[in-house]
């Protein structure tokens, strides 16, 4: 019996990415956080308070939101209005917070495991 080739980390870090975007756009019904406009969900994107290159907070439920292209792309993250809405929706305490781990990111340099990314992949990937 042939053994099963596992996915390279690279590949389940991309999957894991992939579900969780879709997961937040389909949460968030394809209405960007930022701007407030509808859109057809293909043109939706998962927007991060905190950028995507801080792990512990890439696939944190909060710190991401859908947005729009313009807003997430073009605006880099309308993070003005990003801020002022996270702190109407979660408060101060939780946004300062989050910018201290974004101030000690580089303290936090570590590995993930494959189970990590499989993990994020079943919680989000069947829930779509």
């Amino acid at each position: 019996m042939k053994k099963k080739k596992l996915k390279s980390i690279s590949k389940l870090k991309t999957e894991a990415d992939n579900v969780f975007s879709k997961w937040i756009r389909e949460r968030d019904n394809h209405k960007c956080y930022t701007c407030g406009v509808e859109m057809e969900w293909q043109k939706s994107q998962c927007g991060h308070f905190i950028q995507r290159d801080v792990m512990k907070l890439r696939y944190d439920e909060v710190n991401c939101k859908c947005q729009c292209y313009l807003c997430n792309v073009v605006k880099k993250g309308n993070y003005i209005i990003y801020t002022i809405n996270m702190i109407r929706d979660y408060g101060k305490k939780l946004v300062d917070k989050y910018l201290e781990i974004y101030k000690n990111r580089h303290s936090d340099i570590k590995k993930y495991s494959r189970n990590f990314y499989e993990n994020i992949i079943e919680k989000y990937g069947n829930n779509i």
